[in-house]
């Protein structure tokens, strides 16, 4: 019997991320190609994601209808809401092709986003994810690097990331022997949601109050398995972490855009 093309995109997968283990670097450009190739067909989202669409679920729109700075950005992310107070959200990835036209890869995903929804004047402690365009920087996990091309740092105890608007060190990661609230603790979490995550450049100039650790990471998930919202992060099934972790190019200055969708492509 033919495989499906679901199945065949998940051997595409997985076999890629053995090759990129095993071989460092070289290798990771054929797993990205073979990514590409899948995400291209439109089947990587079915075969990987875990988390099932919404009904009714606004549609993440094309960044060329986004009223939003996208500097020289190649790649997108475009994480939308029906609303400002909504917590389950949409994202889209998106290329920009030879031609200066943007096209959507693989299948849109489900989200979760802050308990109090998006908001353009996101402050630290209020619970809402910042509603804006942002760079994606680099990763982290507590798991090994899973074959990207971005910077990836693999957690250690003492890993820490200052959200203490008191302190020098705000909206910074640094090594402390012990890291208390409202500090994060990226070596603990690693076993949740900071199995893997990518680092946004929100409030990199660490603007006291203004926010700190605006992260996409995994879901994080009750006892009877349903996502929950975050405290401001964009979270998504491994699955779809992984899928984007390993699409993303430094190269391709990507970017996340992220807000209501009527506000996205309203004029600022």
């Amino acid at each position: 019997m033919a495989a499906s093309e679901s199945e065949v995109a998940a051997a595409a997968f997985g076999v890629a991320g053995r090759v990129a283990t095993t071989n460092g670097n070289v290798e990771r450009m054929k797993l990205r190609t073979l990514i590409l190739g899948a995400l291209a067909l439109g089947v990587i989202g079915v075969a990987v994601s875990a988390t099932p669409a919404v009904p009714g679920a606004t549609a993440p729109p094309n960044p060329a209808t986004i009223e939003l700075a996208l500097g020289d950005a190649q790649q997108v992310v475009v994480v939308t809401s029906s609303s400002w107070t909504a917590t389950t959200a949409t994202a889209a990835l998106f290329e920009r092709t030879g031609d200066g036209l943007w096209q959507q890869l693989g299948q849109t995903m489900t989200t979760r986003i802050g308990r109090s929804g998006f908001n353009a004047d996101h402050r630290e402690g209020d619970g809402s994810t910042p509603a804006g365009s942002f760079g994606i920087i680099s990763a982290f996990g507590r798991q090994p690097d899973p074959g990207m091309a971005l910077p990836y740092r693999q957690t250690q105890q003492g890993d820490c990331w200052i959200s203490d608007v008191n302190s020098v060190a705000y909206n910074r990661w640094v090594s402390a022997a012990t890291c208390a609230a409202p500090n994060e603790d990226l070596y603990a979490t690693g076993i949740g949601a900071y199995r893997y995550a990518l680092i946004t450049d929100y409030n990199q100039a660490a603007t006291k109050g203004v926010g700190s650790a605006i992260f996409l990471h995994r879901n994080s998930y009750a006892a009877d398995g349903t996502s929950r919202p975050t405290s401001g992060c964009i979270s998504f099934s491994e699955g779809d972490l992984l899928t984007m972790m390993r699409w993303l190019d430094p190269a391709k200055h990507p970017r996340v855009l992220m807000g209501p969708a009527s506000w996205l492509t309203a004029p600022k």
